[in-house]
């Protein structure tokens, strides 16, 4: 007989502050490009095409720099949360605090399949981060 599942109950605060960071960093994404533009068009005075095609050289790296470092933050905070889980065999993992604190309502995984989910998410992220910095490094000796 199959003894039943362990449940963590989500909680709301948790979820509302997932959601308050998620709709502000889209909000960033957003914002960025229309802000560079500002920002560039701005420093210079004379609007001739020589100037305007420095200008968007000088974007192309500035944007590509700030969109690669925005695409890092969640990369190495999913490489913390697979550590994290593989630190302690039990998805979602156990805080240093003690406690396990989930912003929904999930099914306990323990034991190796947990671990092998953390490495997965680990490995995914390290991943994701390798091609970010690819691409940084291919903009910046391109130009």
């Amino acid at each position: 007989m199959r003894k039943p599942h362990e449940i963590i109950k989500g909680e709301k605060s948790l979820r509302l502050n997932l959601y308050l960071i998620v709709a502000f960093y889209l909000l960033l994404f957003i914002v960025i490009d229309p802000m560079m533009d500002f920002l560039l068009l701005s420093l210079f005075d004379q609007k001739n095409p020589a100037m305007l095609e420095q200008i968007n050289d000088l974007k192309l790296i500035s944007t590509s720099l700030i969109y690669s470092l925005l695409g890092i933050f969640p990369s190495v905070f999913m490489a913390w949360f697979g550590y994290r889980v593989v630190a302690s065999s039990k998805l979602p993992p156990v805080l240093l605090s003690g406690k396990t604190r989930f912003p929904f309502t999930v099914i306990v995984i323990k034991g190796r399949v947990a671990k092998m989910f953390g490495v997965l998410i680990i490995i995914t992220a390290l991943v994701l981060i390798f091609q970010l910095l690819l691409h940084l490094f291919k903009v910046f000796f391109n130009s």
